[in-house]
């Protein structure tokens, strides 16, 4: 039969009716399926009312490379199986983290299932794990991609600043147009438990080492005391990183964000410095 055909036929009636039919398993039908990249229904599928069923049948996708539109059940194993072609490790994990990203960013986390990421790919769950063994991983693997990839991004932004208002202006800018082209996805997979508890430790370290270089540069070129230098980098970035989070809901604009961070945070740190100058003006003056 064609493969659209097939595709039609597991979504008429349960894949057991149709494996016995076919004289073939199950387990070989569902095979057969993620092989050829043709979607069939999960478990309960066929418990949910007709309409609830209708709305959540999802198209066929393109037939996978090397692949054949026509699709052969027989009694007698085949004397020939269809070529295979190796992919280097390091390139089959990054087409798996592109294929959960594009996954989640289409249709949510929950359908970011390592069978359903393993399909889009054209290769079994089996050889999923061999990559990634839990999905978990697989989903802090994106998210640490797409956290890097901010990170390079701002660090270029500030690198190319010559003070430290220009710097926290272009760390700002940076940070809030990565969090739109990059913060819905993220944003999501924040929401996972999994990918919180793995990212905490070296996100909270990462956070750390940013406020420390912010507390050293206020405290030795403008003379900000370390507590105050601190506390204003603390209180500043909270305030980015909360523009950021509403930016990434889609409850803003990055226009608005970005003007009202950097109003916020210029002028905070003009007054960080002022004090500190008038403070340093007192003393001498004393």
């Amino acid at each position: 039969m064609s493969r659209r055909a097939l595709f039609e036929l597991v979504w008429s009636k349960p894949l057991t009716a149709i494996a016995e039919d076919l004289s073939i398993t199950r387990n070989g039908l569902a095979k057969v399926c993620d092989r050829l990249l043709i979607p069939y229904p999960g478990r309960g599928y066929w418990s949910k009312p007709k309409a609830v069923r209708q709305a959540s049948r999802p198209s066929l996708p393109p037939a996978p490379g090397l692949a054949d539109e026509a699709v052969s059940f027989s009694g007698d194993r085949s004397a020939s199986r269809r070529p295979r072609t190796r992919m280097a490790r390091s390139a089959r994990r990054e087409q798996l983290i592109e294929a959960v990203g594009l996954i989640i960013a289409k249709e949510g986390l929950h359908a970011a299932t390592m069978k359903r990421v393993a399909r889009e790919v054209g290769i079994s769950e089996a050889q999923a794990h061999n990559h990634f063994s839990r999905r978990a991983d697989l989903l802090l693997a994106l998210a640490r991609r797409e956290l890097a990839a901010m990170n390079a991004v701002q660090e270029s932004e500030i690198e190319r600043a010559d003070d430290s208002l220009s710097r926290v202006t272009a760390s700002t800018v940076a940070y809030l147009r990565q969090v739109a082209e990059r913060g819905a996805l993220i944003q999501v997979l924040s929401n996972s438990p999994e990918v919180r508890a793995g990212l905490r430790a070296e996100r909270q370290a990462q956070a750390g080492s940013a406020r420390r270089r912010m507390t050293e540069q206020l405290n030795t070129r403008y003379g900000v005391a370390n507590d105050t230098a601190y506390g204003a980098t603390v209180i500043l970035t909270a305030l980015c990183l909360r523009a950021g989070r509403l930016l990434a809901e889609h409850k803003v604009s990055l226009e608005l964000a970005e003007r009202l961070s950097l109003a916020i945070v210029a002028a905070g740190n003009r007054s960080v410095m002022a004090s500190a100058r008038a403070s340093r003006v007192a003393a001498g003056a004393a």
